[in-house]
């Protein structure tokens, strides 16, 4: 809620951003916590680059019309990052003696100057897997199943992987008479689809000079339903010289049955992916929210010529990213914790302070996150306040305890309370 500060002017967020509080921010991090966890179990390896790059290098090609979208800072030379891809690309043409294929995960902020709506800020979070420098399938597969398995670890088991490959597209646009001096232009607006509707999506490919009746044709035959097998076969069928293509994506999917995907895995021949720097195979992650189809929640797609943009020598690689505020925003509605603390140290007289103090050391000198009463309160605020805090347990200190050398823990969610010396009190928290 926007404030009026004593000098007169509004307190207030930036539009599309937003605050969270601590429960929401320990949700936030639990997720990153969790999907981190994944991408270090399929052998990707950290890497930080920075938030604000050179605008020659956002600028590029890479960016296409997406460069409106840019943060401009310091009069135009550098800018905020749009996503964590062409840092990499920047970054790998930099460090060249890096041994590949190279396994990267990264996580971070991105900015887009974009107009805010539901899940669509323009500030959010991020979590990136590449490979650099395999033109293998089984590159691609990885980085899919990985992020597959890191969603469903953040316990969303609820989704659809839709794969399409811009060869394949590239190839159906050929078929129906889309030239390829507008077929970049017509693939951002194909992948707008779901956004603006089949109506405004034939208007605005009609607008490019493309016939009507052949735009017709093109959207029927991206939208066509039907099981995996079946799409294949059509395309076989109804779009010449596409061979190649089939086998890869059929060479695509044996790879991803060899690794437990949760999610159903679907080829979209309309899913086209709008950055002009994918050349292979791409992909999106969708799920459900209030009962409709959310936006995206994992992306990515194999770029082969990005990083050679930025180096004499082209390195093929492949990519996906999770939605990291897209994810929290599913998730939300579960999050209740608002401390890391396992257990609320909380005391009863001044004159047993310090005992608490000690008490509260040796706790965490075990490893146990420890939340100490720093106010003077009584008993039952403090219980209230630990409560409010989401956190587990209470050692409640008076000088009864004090004089045992003991503590009662109180467990907040049975109710029940039990006298434990020190050793017993770290063995049962770490229960």
């Amino acid at each position: 809620m926007a404030i009026k500060s004593p000098q007169g002017f509004i307190v207030d967020l930036p539009r599309g951003t937003q605050d969270l509080g601590t429960k929401d921010a320990i949700a936030l991090k639990e997720i990153l916590s969790i999907i981190e966890e994944v991408f270090k179990r399929y052998g990707f390896s950290p890497i930080e680059t920075p938030s604000i790059e050179n605008t020659a290098i956002l600028n590029a090609k890479a960016y296409g019309e997406q460069s409106k979208e840019l943060y401009i800072l310091e009069g135009g030379e550098t800018a905020l990052r749009f996503d964590l891809t062409v840092p990499l690309a920047r970054y790998m043409a930099m460090n060249r003696d890096i041994t590949l294929p190279f396994k990267r995960f990264q996580t971070g902020r991105v900015w887009r100057k974009d107009e805010p709506q539901k899940m669509r800020e323009r500030e959010f979070v991020q979590a990136d897997i590449d490979i650099v420098g395999s033109k293998d399938i089984r590159s691609d597969a990885e980085c899919i199943a990985a992020s597959a398995e890191a969603l469903a670890s953040c316990e969303i088991t609820e989704f659809t992987i839709l794969i399409n490959s811009r060869g394949v597209l590239n190839t159906i646009l050929d078929s129906y008479g889309i030239k390829n001096e507008t077929q970049v232009k017509a693939i951002r607006i194909i992948d707008k689809i779901l956004k603006i509707g089949f109506e405004d999506t034939l208007k605005q490919l009609t607008s490019l000079g493309i016939d009507q009746a052949n735009a017709q044709k093109l959207l029927d035959f991206l939208s066509q339903k039907g099981s995996n097998e079946e799409k294949l076969n059509k395309l076989a069928i109804n779009v010449p010289n596409t061979n190649k293509e089939i086998d890869e994506l059929t060479q695509l999917l044996k790879a991803l049955s060899n690794y437990d995907i949760k999610g159903d895995v679907q080829i979209d021949f309309s899913l086209a992916r709008g950055l002009d720097y994918y050349t292979g195979f791409v992909w999106e992650v969708v799920a459900a929210l209030d009962g409709q189809r959310a936006p995206s929640i994992a992306s990515g797609g194999r770029y082969d010529n990005l990083i050679g943009m930025y180096s004499k020598n082209p390195i093929p690689a492949v990519g996906s990213s999770i939605g990291v505020s897209r994810v929290f925003e599913l998730l939300r509605a579960k999050t209740g914790r608002k401390s890391y603390a396992k257990v609320f140290i909380a005391n009863i007289g001044k004159e047993n302070i310090e005992y608490s103090m000690q008490i509260t050391r040796k706790l965490r000198a075990a490893g146990i996150y420890t939340d100490l009463n720093v106010a003077e309160r009584g008993i039952s605020k403090q219980l209230d306040h630990a409560n409010w805090l989401g956190i587990s347990h209470v050692a409640i200190i008076g000088s009864k305890e004090k004089e045992a050398g003991k503590v009662n823990l109180r467990d907040m969610s049975a109710g029940t309370e039990e006298l434990l010396d020190v050793d017993a009190l770290i063995s049962r928290l770490k229960k």
